[in-house]
């Protein structure tokens, strides 16, 4: 089988190597708005699983059926390139169960040698800081210490709790950035927030609730969405967006879409970007 990805649109009939597809994508990235370049990536099936409940109180995890190592590697790629990397709170409980599915990128395996040494010749740190969305602030601060060599920011709104504030920030190495008035983060203000703490990239893994806050606040320059050609079924499964219904709809136009033959194996899957006008 031909393991490269072919290009779709909009030159249809180009092939590439998995290696770099992404790499470069983000050089010349605009934001929409005033503030960093904000952009997310999700792998989804068919039927627009992105991931199913798995063993544990706090987990649910992108489907094996779906998971594989090509999309890994762009994934990968998409994080070489960030400044910061926007999780969410339960990453972060979940690391402290053990039950996260990995460490926050750059991964540290030998597959990703290559993505550390680009960042390396580019007199970027070794690693992207950490911005955690956060109502509750319910942070194991042992699951923050992991990351010594980052610096963690939690964003939360202007009425979080004090007592958990001070938890954190007495327990750990995090800073608390108060983003929006009540409790939660608004997607609205994060672009001054993250351009005032001097932040250019910006990529968001986390789940559909934070991706949902970046939509409601038209603080979400692209989309990569690879879609895994299968079919998974299940009653309890989350999808990319959650929360309340978007008025008006957020459009993104399509600005490429590729093949990719060679993964999940039988099915394959397309890599597409979405974007507005002003990112390209």
């Amino acid at each position: 089988m031909d393991e490269r990805i072919l290009e779709l649109y909009p030159s249809p009939g180009r092939h590439h190597e998995l290696k770099g597809l992404y790499l470069e994508q983000l050089a010349g990235a605009r934001p929409a708005g005033e503030g960093p370049f904000i952009y997310s990536n999700f792998i989804s099936s068919l039927d627009g699983r992105i991931a199913l409940p798995a063993p544990g109180r706090n987990s649910h995890r992108v489907p094996p059926a779906i998971a594989n190592p090509r999309d890994w590697r762009l994934f990968q790629e998409l994080a070489a390139q960030a400044d910061l990397l926007i999780s969410s709170a339960r990453y972060f409980r979940q690391a402290e169960d053990d039950e996260a599915q990995a460490e926050l990128p750059l991964g540290s395996s030998a597959e990703f040698d290559d993505l550390r040494q680009w960042r390396s010749d580019r007199g970027l740190p070794p690693q992207p800081d950490i911005a955690v969305f956060s109502a509750s602030l319910d942070i194991p601060p042992e699951a923050l210490r992991r990351y010594p060599d980052r610096r963690i920011i939690i964003l939360s709104g202007a009425t979080a709790d004090a007592r958990r504030i001070e938890a954190i920030e007495n327990n750990s190495h995090a800073r608390v950035v108060r983003c929006g008035e009540g409790r939660r983060v608004d997607g609205s203000q994060l672009r001054d927030t993250l351009r005032a703490l001097g932040y250019r990239l910006v990529y968001a893994i986390a789940g559909p609730a934070v991706l949902h806050s970046l939509l409601e606040g038209d603080a979400l320059d692209r989309l990569y969405h690879t879609t895994a050609h299968c079919l998974l079924g299940g009653e309890r499964f989350d999808t990319f967006v959650s929360g309340r219904e978007l008025q008006p709809a957020r459009c993104l136009p399509l600005q490429a879409m590729y093949l990719d033959r060679a993964a999940p194996r039988g099915a394959g899957q397309t890599l597409a970007v979405y974007g507005n006008e002003a990112s390209r």
